[in-house]
């Protein structure tokens, strides 16, 4: 794909049937369009490439999140992904477990710096997850208010509190030396980071996930958008 304006996506959940990932891969291109306003282009993370975003050019490359347990995505073979994160020309923006790619693409060997879970839970606090991969940790979960730390293009016409969806159990436990914290919770320190050199940012939770009574994760996406258009001459 090359020419018009797109998104270059990547999908960093498993392949449950292999047969059918072509249907799930035009229905998720669909409803990205729909959100970024542009053509979207789906990769699957075994299946992305650093050739193949250099060439095509595309607007910006959005890291998708993921719902495999952290023991396992930390262990996975990510070495298209961290290559892009790393040395891709064009802005990216890591969302939930691709913020959490970032992390552990700085950090690696030691991916367990760049995700892992938050924290057990309490004594006395209710166990929500029961029967999942989630079961017996704390979960930030629903829309939540995250501090602005430190102002950014990403966050114009925000205030200095952003109501944002969150979805997630773990979290970047260090920020790699070469980015900078923008944003936090209580709970998750780590909810914002841009590259201190590069276009790259990476945010905990999910702005692509909002409604009329939360609209401030749409604003962040309009924002990287026109970071986005601004970085690559097309605003």
């Amino acid at each position: 794909m090359t020419g018009d304006e797109f998104i270059y996506f990547i999908d960093n959940n498993e392949k449950r049937d292999e047969s059918n990932y072509e249907e799930v891969r035009s229905r998720m291109a669909k409803r990205l369009e729909s959100i970024f306003g542009c053509k979207v282009l789906v990769r699957h993370y075994t299946e992305c490439s650093l050739e193949e975003v250099e060439r095509s050019k595309p607007l910006a490359v959005v890291l998708g999140g993921s719902g495999t347990p952290w023991e396992e995505f930390i262990a996975k073979d990510w070495s298209r992904e961290f290559e892009i994160v790393k040395k891709a020309t064009v802005p990216i923006l890591g969302i939930c477990g691709g913020h959490q790619i970032i992390g552990m693409a700085y950090h690696e060997p030691r991916r367990e710096l760049g995700c892992s879970p938050i924290r057990p839970l309490r004594k006395g606090e209710t166990d929500r997850n029961k029967g999942t991969h989630m079961e017996g940790y704390f979960v930030e979960k629903g829309y939540t208010p995250v501090k602005i730390l430190k102002r950014d293009p990403i966050f114009k016409g925000l205030g200095d509190t952003v109501i944002v969806d969150e979805g997630h159990y773990c979290e970047i436990k260090r920020i790699p030396p070469e980015f900078e914290l923008l944003a936090s919770t209580k709970e998750c320190r780590v909810q914002a980071i841009r590259h201190k050199a590069r276009c790259v940012y990476g945010v905990q939770f999910h702005p692509n996930v909002y409604d009329e009574e939360h609209p401030d994760g749409k604003r962040i996406i309009e924002n990287f958008l026109m970071i986005a258009r601004s970085r690559t001459g097309r605003a």
